[in-house]
């Protein structure tokens, strides 16, 4: 299937959606640490390691405090009495051979994955994207096809490294959305490339033991809006000025990444299945 025409009436806004994303993340500082101390009874030893791109750094969370690992912080320390510490490998713009090749050769980072009790990872986003920029204006499903193979078996690879370090600890992996649903609903290249990462990754994680996925796609692409009647190129103009047809999760400064509200949704999604796998970590 080809969809060479309606791309390219929005093919000018989408590149400039993207560059403003990349920018910011070249921008954007890499790993940082932080801990978090129970203070009554009998406490419990937690330590939370996180590798991924800018949405495990945490561009766009206002606060500079780390998105959703420290809010996933939060939540360990009202659950029981944990010390709780988190390790934060995140770096904005990085595909899963970046991130792999950190995992390998970074002996700090190597060392607090074998020592974590909890392993979250985001990636695929910025794979996609490269699809999807490299493909442009004739962009097809066998081009998504061919590239989703390949990035399943580079996170195939990466999570067999990550396991080779630490056999105990679950693995959160979260899947990836698309942050121009609002703004392009009736484009569906995007949106079914996601929707077909998404299920592979699943099917990637489904081979493993205590690895798990985490689904972000049904919160953050659609902003908790349901509206696919929009008009593509006014929509996101309004959205760029700041009006109410942006997507209340999105960062308003690139369109892209998460806001506040935005890590706080995909820590609930990720606390959800924490739950339902707590024997694995507790």
């Amino acid at each position: 299937m080809n969809w060479r025409k309606p791309l390219k009436e929005v093919a000018v806004l989408v590149v400039a959606a993207l560059v403003a994303a990349v920018a910011l993340q070249l921008t954007w500082p890499g790993a940082k640490t932080e801990t978090l101390h129970g203070q009554v009874g009998s406490v419990k030893e937690m330590r939370v390691a996180a590798v991924g791109d800018s949405l495990t750094y945490g561009v766009g969370d206002a606060t500079g405090s780390g998105g959703y690992v420290a809010l996933l912080k939060a939540d360990l320390v009202s659950a029981g009495d944990y010390d709780v510490s988190t390790t934060n490998y995140g770096h904005s713009g990085d595909t899963s051979s970046q991130i792999m090749k950190r995992v390998v050769e970074q002996k700090k980072l190597r060392a607090d994955m074998k020592k974590a009790n909890i392993i979250t990872v985001t990636v695929g986003g910025n794979d996609l994207m490269h699809v999807l920029q490299n493909h442009f204006f004739d962009i097809t499903s066998k081009d998504i096809a061919t590239g989703n193979t390949a990035f399943q078996k580079r996170l195939a690879k990466l999570l067999t490294e990550l396991r080779s370090l630490n056999a105990d600890a679950p693995i959160y992996v979260f899947g990836i959305y698309n942050p121009f649903y609002v703004y392009f609903p009736q484009i569906t290249a995007m949106e079914d490339s996601v929707k077909s990462w998404n299920k592979s990754t699943q099917q990637t994680i489904d081979g493993f033991k205590k690895i798990h996925y985490v689904d972000i796609d049904s919160v953050l692409s659609d902003g908790g809006t349901q509206d696919t009647t929009k008009s593509a190129k006014p929509s996101l103009e309004k959205a760029a000025e700041g009006d109410d047809d942006a997507n209340p999760l999105i960062f308003d400064q690139d369109h892209f990444h998460p806001n506040n509200a935005g890590y706080a949704a995909m820590t609930k999604q990720l606390w959800t299945v924490m739950q339902d796998t707590a024997k694995e970590w507790e």
